[in-house]
């Protein structure tokens, strides 16, 4: 046993250690329990771009209401990013500007984004694709929007100056080690120790339900879902681009995207493979790369297909079945959660930390608040999920860039939600895709489900 700390913090990515440093200032005793070195295998901070977005993750088919919300909280996080840099020491870390090229067929993706900006009064400048400085865009690409107040954090390097703010502190206890349980008074640990403590902040993302009896839903603990995103670390000097690169929002992933690293070299980002049995310990797939390389070199620069790869991550995005995150209590006040960000944690980091210190200084504060935990999250019907994700499918089948006629595409696009709500619904239904629908009912989900059918015809 350990003397009793006022908060125990479980999880040592940016939302983690964001949370930890705004208690630690607050005045309150922490301890922070998760890896301190290491791989960090699985963890998304580690593995992230770290693109500050915005505004460019809006999509065309979003809810308005989703938007105004999603919007509001980034830009939240937006206005505090400087001073926070500047108090972490890294405040010349940022690098300003984000370039979104829409591939061929894409150019309306970028109104949202654009009307977006525009609302919130910051530039959104459209281009000819060839004006990206350093990139060989694809000549049938459709445009390009130029917004010059997103930006991108090295995501190393603000892990490295939160733990070093976290270690530094007079207050602040390290558990080098990992979770394997929490309950309200405390946190259990692999090394065999246990952390006691009035309140539990549970930030260990995808790992979350692993740590909660019965994966938290004597708590009010709605399912925490998992996306696997893949990624490769390139020297590549013949594409020296200086700003991110990145494609709208498809096929259920964030957009393909090259990110400038600190000290040279590129970040290439952009897969999302739906999991619902998320293991730490699995490193990226050969098919999940190849998908990687084959969107950039297509939707981005060919010279990519030359680079030299330096490196590979992967990171488990948590998201609920409403893609927003949870923030706050649950059940029992003395357990809060602050994850399921899904691709927005390290903007979110700095907002999401003062949130949950509101909470923890003054209780209820987020009783109102969109993103509480405890919110109602009614699971959506399938046919409002496949119907508004037939593009998305769509592309996931075509991959990097690939085409139909458009009369083909849109007998596809009805086609598929019919023979989804028919499998999923219908007299002749199958049960097991009906149980995989049923553990995760979101777009995300769509291509397992049409991978399930075909193992399931294979072995007929």
């Amino acid at each position: 046993m350990s003397e009793a700390r006022d908060i125990a913090v479980v999880g040592t990515g940016a939302i983690g250690l964001a949370v930890a440093c705004e208690l630690l200032d607050r005045g309150l005793r922490v301890t922070v329990v998760g890896p301190r070195g290491g791989d960090h295998r699985g963890q998304a901070s580690r593995a992230a771009g770290a693109m500050l977005s915005t505004f460019s993750e809006i999509e065309p088919g979003h809810d308005p209401a989703r938007v105004t919300v999603e919007t509001g909280e980034r830009l939240a996080a937006h206005e505090m990013y400087p001073g926070w840099l500047d108090r972490l020491g890294i405040g010349q870390q940022a690098r300003q500007g984000t370039w979104v090229l829409a591939p061929a067929g894409r150019r309306p993706w970028l109104d949202p984004i654009a009307a977006a900006a525009t609302a919130a009064g910051h530039p959104a400048e459209l281009h000819d694709p060839g004006d990206i400085p350093g990139l060989a865009a694809p000549r049938e690409s459709a445009a390009a929007l130029w917004l010059p107040t997103e930006a991108s954090i090295d995501s190393r390097v603000l892990l490295d100056a939160l733990a070093a703010a976290v270690t530094r502190h007079p207050h602040a206890d390290w558990r080098d080690t990992t979770a394997t349980a929490a309950e309200a008074g405390g946190v259990r640990c692999a090394d065999g120790s246990t952390v006691t403590a009035a309140q539990v902040v549970l930030a260990a993302g995808a790992m979350i339900p692993a740590l909660l009896p019965e994966a938290g839903r004597p708590l009010g603990v709605p399912p925490v879902l998992a996306g696997r995103g893949a990624s490769l670390l390139l020297d590549v000097p013949q594409v020296p681009v200086e700003h991110v690169v990145r494609t709208p929002n498809a096929a259920f992933a964030c957009g393909i995207h090259l990110v400038p690293r600190a000290g040279g070299g590129l970040y290439l980002g952009g897969t999302n493979r739906l999991t619902l049995s998320p293991d730490p310990e699995r490193r990226a797939t050969a098919g999940e790369l190849a998908a990687l390389v084959g969107d950039a070199t297509a939707l981005l620069d060919h010279r990519l297909s030359g680079a030299e790869v330096t490196g590979t991550r992967l990171g488990l995005r948590p998201h609920t079945i409403d893609h927003l995150p949870l923030i706050g209590p649950t059940g029992d006040p003395r357990v809060l959660l602050a994850t399921a960000t899904y691709r927005c944690g390290v903007l979110l980091a700095p907002r999401i930390a003062a949130l949950i210190a509101d909470e923890v200084t003054a209780p209820g504060t987020l009783d109102g608040h969109p993103y509480r935990a405890l919110r109602p999250m009614p699971a959506p019907g399938a046919d409002a999920v496949t119907g508004d994700a037939a593009a998305d499918l769509i592309d996931h089948l075509l991959q990097g860039g690939g085409h139909l006629p458009p009369q083909a595409q849109a007998e596809l696009a009805a086609f598929l939600p019919a023979a989804l709500n028919a499998m999923l619904a219908g007299p002749g239904g199958s049960p097991a895709l009906r149980r995989l629908w049923g553990a995760a009912p979101v777009p995300e989900v769509l291509p397992s489900l049409l991978s399930l059918a075909a193992r399931k015809q294979v072995a007929q």
